[in-house]
């Protein structure tokens, strides 16, 4: 008889924590993933499309802000990141957490922060390289 696999979802300080390493896009990710897995991918795309146009605005936003300000923003976003995942999330995770479901491990959460960044990264030398060229 095989045991049953525990369902499994991101907290909202790991989406908080993700986004601070590895921007928008990887907190957006988790986010969409937990949609996903409580049943809701529809939401879970909007999420990506909102994440990726937080990565656009806030590149225009922080080129207009003086460089002091501008220095907060990666420090604030992560903080509204983590309390749309409370929102969002923290009601239907207590449910989930009655009927057996557990956390990813902060490991994972690590990995795919990570993974994000260096992705940011390359594009970015990329982008740089061939403006360069």
């Amino acid at each position: 008889m095989e045991t049953p696999v525990a369902k499994r979802y991101y907290s909202s300080l790991q989406i908080g924590v993700a986004t601070l390493i590895g921007g928008p896009l990887a907190g957006g990710y988790l986010a969409s993933r937990d949609y996903a897995l409580f049943g809701a991918p529809d939401k879970g795309r909007w999420t990506l499309v909102a994440s990726a146009a937080a990565v656009v605005g806030l590149i225009c936003i922080g080129s207009l802000l003086p460089k002091g300000a501008a220095q907060l923003l990666p420090l604030l976003i992560p903080i509204a990141y983590r309390i749309y995942a409370q929102y969002a999330f923290d009601p239907t995770i207590a449910q989930r957490r009655a009927q057996g479901w557990l956390q990813f491990s902060w490991w994972r959460i690590v990995g795919i922060s990570l993974a994000f960044l260096a992705a940011i990264l390359l594009l970015a030398v990329v982008a740089l390289t061939i403006r360069l060229a």
